[in-house]
């Protein structure tokens, strides 16, 4: 029996009347409870692969790891994207080795056998030994995900062919991807490069990390100095304090359904986007405000100062961050044990901004959440000591209770920036679905 059994124990209680939400630590310490969320949560939740703009041209490809299957993410000959797994039908060799590039064909280095880039069987290397015909039935041809779904240019996969639609499932997080895609007339692009690092500590851990606004200022009080230092003798001087002062009242966080939760801030770091600061130069100030002009005209006064001035780190159930804030990052959690995760992260901003804003934002990206900057050791080194902990002690619970029990619904709920009703809508939602209370299919 495995060990998530709700008739012998629960991982998640929620009491509304006491204001308390609980989550054993088995959650994220157990092997078995990992063992389980293999084929729960992965095998039936849609997982971001990659996005439209890293496949420019038909044949371009891109090797990954997805909820623990090996991928090729291809735009193949006829420009259409696909997604195949990545082993060979004669003897499970991968066919491709190469992390990124361009194919018209895969060749498998063990036994010679070729594929085509839409996963068609085109050669055995032998001329004798096979009966006529055996593929006929097209069985020994590269093997594609079941599901394969996009939204503006971010693509998933799933591997249950009953799931729900992308669309339905990602719910409420669509406005915060309309959000993003809308920055800019022109097309919102994968800049070139990526980050990648493992962290000695269970995904859910950075997944509650990524949209916490309670750890904002214990944990990142070096880089609130270095904002200080960067304003002094600016129109901004002072600033930092304010913002401080205000934060709880400025933004909210919201739970957008089926586990989805945003964390909208204020903070006054400057946005390549539309919001200039002095210290971000007066070389960019024209080029920035035009463009926030351009999403006026577009989106109405309203729309425009959200999208310019809110800062959102989302978080798509169960395992992809979209942190729109001083830059754009997109990243995957990838989880390879039950206290281990391999971390990718890319850039993506505007493919009509100026060489300017370009370096501004992958300064950003590099200086805040780059695995050297200045928010993500902080955050690295508090999700280890989370796990060192949890594994080598005996208390069983942790509480994430700030602000719970205001909505009916923790799927659909809203509270204060540094409430915790984003972590108890992700935890709900892993509830139902280990349970099976909610299958994410079709009726």
């Amino acid at each position: 029996m495995a060990l998530y059994d709700p008739v012998r124990e629960e991982l998640v209680k929620a009491d509304p009347e006491k204001g308390s939400f609980r989550v054993h630590r088995n959650a994220y310490r157990s092997a078995e409870v990992f063992e389980q969320e293999k084929q729960q949560i992965f095998a039936k939740c849609w997982l971001y692969i990659g996005h439209d703009t890293e496949l420019k041209k038909k044949g371009d490809f891109h090797a990954r790891r997805v909820g623990g299957r090996d991928l090729i993410f291809i735009r193949d000959k006829k420009g259409e994207v696909r997604a195949h797994y990545n082993t060979c039908t004669h003897r499970a060799a991968k066919v491709c080795r190469e992390r990124t590039g361009n194919a018209r064909n895969f060749t498998c280095p063990y036994h010679g056998w070729v594929f085509s880039s839409e996963g068609n069987l085109v050669s055995q290397n032998a001329q004798t030994g096979y009966a006529e015909g055996i593929n006929a039935d097209k069985h020994l041809d590269l093997r594609s995900v079941d599901r394969l779904e996009q939204y503006r240019g971010f693509w998933f996969v799933n591997y249950n062919p009953k799931a729900i639609s992308l669309y339905d499932y990602l719910d409420g997080a669509r406005d915060q991807i309309d959000a993003l895609m809308d920055q800019t007339e022109g097309q919102q692009i994968i800049l070139s490069g990526e980050h990648t690092y493992s962290i000695r500590a269970n995904y859910k851990l950075l997944c509650e990390n990524s949209y916490d606004g309670y750890h904002l200022f214990p944990v990142h009080a070096s880089y609130f100095d270095y904002l200080r230092d960067q304003m002094v003798g600016t129109p901004g001087e002072g600033l930092i304090d304010k913002t401080l002062a205000t934060y709880n009242s400025a933004g909210c966080a919201r739970s957008l359904g089926n586990g989805h939760a945003v964390l909208d801030s204020f903070v006054p770091t400057g946005r390549p986007v539309a919001q200039w600061l002095p210290s971000m130069g007066a070389d960019t100030k024209d080029e920035i405000e035009a463009r926030y002009a351009n999403l006026v005209s577009r989106m109405g006064e309203e729309r425009a100062k959200y999208i310019a001035e809110c800062q959102k780190n989302l978080v798509i159930f169960p395992n992809l961050v979209i942190n729109d804030i001083l830059s754009v990052t997109v990243r995957i959690i990838e989880p390879e044990s039950e206290n281990k995760i391999r971390v990718t992260a890319w850039a993506m901003g505007p493919d009509d901004e100026s060489e300017q804003l370009r370096a501004l934002r992958l300064d950003n990206f590099v200086s805040f959440l780059g695995p050297a900057g200045f928010g993500s050791p902080d955050d690295i080194e508090m999700l280890e000591i989370c796990q060192d902990a949890a594994d080598h002690t005996p208390i069983e619970w942790s509480e994430i209770s700030k602000g719970f029990g205001k909505a009916e619904d923790p799927l659909y709920a809203e509270g204060a920036p540094d409430d915790e009703i984003q972590m108890q809508a992700y935890w709900t939602m892993w509830d139902r679905v280990m349970r099976g209370i909610d299958t994410l299919e079709t009726r």
